[in-house]
């Protein structure tokens, strides 16, 4: 998938953890009990730290 797409191998790590986040949110969300989970979840997170700067092509 790397070769010849210009893409950085850090850079998939990064868009990978991201999409693991979101898709483990989305689960959360969609389960009995989800507020409470949800709450847990949101302070877990840290998206402050997270660049997705090298993404802004894909629009």
């Amino acid at each position: 998938m790397l070769n010849g797409s210009g893409t950085e191998v850090q850079d998939i790590n990064k868009f990978m953890k991201s999409f693991e986040m979101t898709q483990k949110m989305m689960k959360e969300m969609t389960s009995p009990g989800k507020n409470k989970k949800m709450s847990k979840l949101l302070k877990n997170m840290n998206l402050d730290n997270i660049d997705m700067s090298g993404f802004n092509d894909l629009k």
